[in-house]
């Protein structure tokens, strides 16, 4: 009997303790910059000149059947951990094949100057295998330039795109 009233006030305490921990561990960082260049890398954008601003994208309906609810608050979480996250020097690399180096993209402070790209905070999934992000291209020059939303899929550890949203030219 004294076996059993002390052991259901610890089981209580370990279900109270395991209930309480994430399943999923907070995005850092250092996370988010290597995800963003290793789509880079792995779909050979050449993002030689980046904005220093994140820009954001609204989670519409069309994004949401891309993800599962514990991946929306996930993400909901990370947009307001990292609202204000600002792009940082030598943090975007983009990979030059023909000389087989890694080079520093270069951070611009004046985004309405000369040939540039906007990248947007991701959309990472819980499980850091799906991701949405925007790269828009921009000549600065009022001749247009190109952009869209993408949906990459990590598989066997490189990311795929899989699908394109709001694409424009």
């Amino acid at each position: 009997m004294k076996l059993k009233i002390i052991s259901i006030p610890f089981f209580l305490l370990l279900f109270i303790l395991a209930s309480s921990c994430k399943s999923n561990p907070d995005l850092t960082e250092d996370e988010v910059y290597g995800i963003i260049n290793e789509i880079i890398v792995d779909d050979s954008l050449f993002l030689d000149h980046v904005c220093w601003k994140f820009t954001t994208i609204p989670i519409k309906e069309e994004y949401k059947k891309e993800f599962t609810e514990e991946d929306i608050d996930f993400i909901n979480e990370q947009n307001e951990r990292f609202k204000d996250l600002k792009i940082k020097p030598k943090k975007i690399k983009w990979f030059m094949k023909s000389k087989k180096t890694f080079n520093d993209s270069k951070v611009e402070t004046l985004c309405d100057q000369g040939f540039l790209y906007h990248i947007s905070f991701p959309l990472i999934s819980a499980d850091r295998k799906k991701v949405i992000i925007e790269f828009r291209e921009d000549c600065n020059c009022l001749l247009g330039g190109q952009g869209g939303k993408y949906l990459y899929e990590k598989k066997n550890g490189h990311w795929i795109q899989k699908k394109g949203f709001d694409q424009w030219i």
